[in-house]
């Protein structure tokens, strides 16, 4: 038998609010139309429902029963992130969610007994992940989703018992359903009470085509409820390809510190949904509505995937202040896309490598104070060019092979040791060929020499053109070849040293490239 949980936030416009802002938490709060005292609340907090303060009320009578009422307005980018971090923190339990109205939301608990000891602890669990995403969250679990949600709206953990359906509407009061209007456009609510209907129990006992002939689809649905039938099956949402957070801001920010600080709390609460998802953060999209209907984003690259805030906010301020926004900022959304974090596998016969989520945070920290191109793994150019390199990310080598029966021969072997940068010195020559060497630490003469060989390529790249030269004359030594000829030569000097030498034909210098130890 199908077992649904229905997660539900109460006066989730308030909650959204007060989890983008934390400092309205414990305050009177209500959400009006306008701020004119004349308009009436859509929403108030629990703490004004206790004073009396009820919607529907004008701020004019609100204030009269307090005058420590906040009135604002209604956020939908604090409402969107919010139902987001909902599902977020639902999908962390079961891969099977559907996302209902905002603050709202359905799971499956099919195969979810095999992790956890009955549906109690699975609703406790559910009712844990919710908190951590700022919002306090009312759970029920029934055999279908209108029961599910009917049970949530009682607030609380309410769990119904298969078979125990009918006895839990039995007592369930109209009012609590939000009946709305029939298909005539009659209140069902006052019609029903009209008919002497108080609970969803007596409703049952009617007759569906009757009550559809007087309150048309709407009266049927609701007998068909009231006997605890589902008409609808659950439909599971796609999973998110990316994590976002959006704030409306009261007024403009100019200065990036304020920025940064507003950022923060969004890129902790980013960082706690990732976490939830065993994901960590990759590459970070701003983008912000600033004065004037202008717009501003940005892309950056985060080199080692990370939910390090400290070092995720580095990168960003090191981005901005490269190049700021160019107006007052009015709305913030950060956009952030999953990676799946790196898992640890170690050796018996190697040293111990640091955490993949250490390791991930101090390469984070590297890139935000070098940037992200400055940080990674060095490899070898597809060239010609022996010093010619990249940048890879960095990862920690693998394993090396264990031989089999192989014999190990006793070879020894000539190791070079490369100069970067190739360092610039001093050759005397007699007929093209090298007789002394001197430079910084150096000076001999040579005894021995082989060569030259000679290398050269990426001229195919063409020429780089000083912004003042006559571009159309290559003869013009403004006019430089992209690519390079070089003539190399390895020697053997008084001082006992062997090393490699070469030639650039384009400057005619002689460079030190390495030395053989």
């Amino acid at each position: 038998m199908a077992r649904i949980a229905c997660i539900m936030v109460a006066d989730f416009s308030i909650a959204a609010l007060v989890r983008s802002n934390p400092a309205f938490e414990g305050k009177l709060l209500a959400i009006g139309r306008s701020l004119a005292p004349h308009a009436e609340l859509d929403a108030v907090s629990p703490r004004a429902r206790e004073l009396g303060i009820r919607p529907g009320m004008t701020i004019a009578q609100a204030r009269a029963i307090s005058s420590d009422l906040a009135v604002v307005h209604r956020s939908p980018a604090a409402e969107s992130s919010a139902h987001s971090a909902l599902l977020d923190a639902v999908e962390s339990v079961s891969p099977v969610v559907e996302s209902g109205a905002p603050g709202c939301v359905w799971l499956d608990l099919a195969g979810l007994h095999r992790i956890y000891n009955g549906e109690e602890e699975i609703t406790a669990e559910l009712v844990r992940c919710v908190r951590r995403v700022g919002m306090e969250p009312a759970a029920g679990v029934a055999a279908n989703k209108e029961l599910a949600h009917l049970a949530a709206r009682c607030g609380g953990v309410r769990v119904i018992e298969a078979g125990r359906e009918r006895e839990f509407l039995n007592w369930l009061p109209l009012d609590m359903l939000g009946l709305g209007k029939s298909d005539r456009g009659d209140d069902l609510e006052t019609t029903l009470a009209r008919w002497g209907m108080r609970r969803l129990g007596e409703l049952a006992r009617l007759n569906p085509d009757a009550v559809g002939t007087r309150l048309g689809r709407r009266g049927v649905e609701l007998v068909r409820l009231a006997r605890g039938g589902s008409p609808s099956p659950l439909v599971p949402r796609r999973r998110a390809e990316f994590f976002v957070e959006t704030i409306e801001l009261e007024y403009g920010i100019e200065n990036l510190e304020p920025l940064g600080f507003v950022m923060r709390a969004m890129l902790e609460r980013l960082a706690e949904r990732l976490s939830m998802r065993a994901l960590v953060a990759g590459d970070i999209t701003l983008a912000f509505g600033m004065s004037s209907h202008r717009s501003f984003s940005r892309r950056i690259a985060v080199a080692a995937p990370s939910n390090d805030v400290r070092a995720i906010l580095t990168l960003i301020n090191l981005s901005l202040e490269a190049a700021p926004p160019e107006a007052a900022v009015e709305s913030i959304r950060i956009e952030i896309a999953p990676r799946v974090p790196r898992p640890a596998q170690t050796d018996m016969f190697l040293p111990p490598c640091p955490a993949p989520d250490k390791l991930q945070t101090t390469i984070a920290r590297l890139a935000a104070l070098c940037g992200p191109g400055n940080v990674g793994t060095p490899r070898a150019e597809n060239s010609h060019r022996p010093e010619a390199m990249r940048l890879d990310p960095f990862a920690p080598p693998a394993a090396p092979p264990i031989p089999g029966n192989a014999v190990a021969k006793n070879v020894t072997q000539l190791v070079i040791r490369a100069i970067r940068p190739a360092r610039e010195i001093e050759v005397m020559c007699s007929r093209e060929i090298p007789e002394f060497v001197r430079g910084e630490n150096l000076g001999a003469r040579v005894i021995s020499i082989a060569g030259p060989w000679r290398r050269d390529g990426e001229w195919w790249l063409g020429f780089t053109v000083d912004m003042h030269a006559d571009s159309s004359d290559e003869t013009n030594p403004a006019m430089q070849k992209c690519g390079f000829i070089r003539d190399y030569y390895e020697l053997a000097l008084e001082d006992g040293g062997v090393y490699r030498i070469f030639r650039d034909l384009n400057s005619h210098k002689w460079f030190l490239d390495g030395a053989y130890d």
